[in-house]
């Protein structure tokens, strides 16, 4: 894919967007005069912005696909770049199918602890590239204590395979969590016992929401250790705004999500139930995938600040062109590699460092 290739796409896209955002008022305002209801009109809306998204990331990931001259890392970034698309398609039809978002909202929720997951391995295999052991690196460093409020009641942790292991410990926890709850909330609401927006004690959504929230929080602060930990190391790939861009989407959406279930609850969205079949949760429901849909194509354009692949454009290293690499996307072995075999090896190791200790 030559520059030039690449510079008349960003001008089409952008001359794209520009016309859209310049005729978006006009068609607003074109379906207030037509009486579009506004289920349809957010639909509409929402899919302008789904349409504008999507070739950023399906872009970024083309070309770090073909210039793959570090799989440890790209592979990685990759998968982080494909969140954007998969939230925002995933929104936007959740916005027109309703009665499918039961089905469709899982698909995201799995996804966005994949991503936590894949962050940290990136960061982690950064740091095997570029120091070797890792934990011995580490061990030789000042003790890095908790970051307050944790640092009242939590003891620090060892330096170097601990340290190491409790971070990893945290992130991975949040990616089996995740897709156990979404399990829980697809069954239980099978029962009629789920409810979402409800916080009676007879319905299962507020422990749920409570057991997601509190692995989200322990694994985005896992990675927040990690980072205060290295963050001489990582300082190359400029970790910070990588971390920014994915606590954006991930933790910003839930706690957005969570706060118009509340609204709901407490009737500060309610709707007149005798002219539509519409509940005040389908109400928030809706407005949270709409929502969605806009904030990704901000979120697609931080990912392509944040993971340009002209990091990765090397010309010194040959690569094997971009129909070959596809297949490293989906290639998931070291995930089950990762999370089936090091963790026990790390725990096995850090128990033994306590006995001799």
């Amino acid at each position: 894919m030559a520059w030039p290739f690449r510079r008349v796409f960003r001008v089409c896209w952008w001359l794209l967007c520009t016309a859209t955002f310049c005729a978006l008022p006009l068609t607003i305002w074109e379906f207030k005069n037509q009486g579009w209801s506004p289920h349809y009109q957010a639909w509409f809306i929402g899919g302008i912005f789904v349409i504008l998204t999507t070739p950023i990331a399906v872009y970024e990931v083309a070309i770090h696909t073909e210039y793959y001259t570090r799989p440890r890392l790209q592979r990685h970034v990759i998968r982080i770049l494909w969140m954007v698309p998969i939230y925002s398609l995933d929104a936007w039809l959740a916005l027109r199918f309703k009665d499918a978002r039961a089905y469709l909202d899982p698909v995201r929720e799995i996804y966005e602890a994949y991503v936590i997951y894949n962050f940290y391995a990136y960061l982690m295999n950064y740091l095997e590239d570029e120091l070797g052991l890792v934990d011995e690196h580490l061990a030789k460093k000042a003790p890095t204590g908790h970051i307050w409020p944790f640092n009242h009641c939590l003891t620090p942790w060892r330096m170097g395979q601990e340290y190491i292991w409790e971070t990893k410990k945290g992130v991975t926890s949040y990616v089996i969590i995740r897709p156990l709850c979404t399990a829980l909330a697809l069954i239980t609401s099978q029962f009629g016992v789920y409810s979402e927006g409800s916080w009676r004690p007879n319905n299962s959504y507020p422990y749920l929401a409570m057991a997601t929230n509190l692995s989200q929080m322990w694994a985005l602060y896992c990675l927040v250790m990690f980072y205060h930990a290295f963050k001489d190391e990582l300082q190359p790939i400029r970790p910070l705004s990588k971390f920014l861009c994915i606590k954006a989407v991930v933790f910003l959406t839930f706690w957005q999500g969570l706060s118009l279930n509340i609204l709901v609850a407490v009737g500060a969205i309610k709707v007149n139930e005798q002219f539509t079949t519409y509940t005040a949760a389908d109400v928030a429901e809706g407005l949270q995938d709409f929502l969605i849909c806009i904030e990704m194509f901000l979120a697609a354009l931080a990912h392509a600040y944040a993971f340009p692949p002209r990091d990765y454009m090397d010309p010194n290293i040959p690569t094997k062109g971009f129909f070959t690499n596809v297949r490293y996307m989906f290639d998931l072995r070291d995930v089950v590699v990762d999370v089936q075999g090091e963790p026990l090896s790390c725990l096995l190791t850090c128990k033994a460092a306590e006995a001799v200790v």
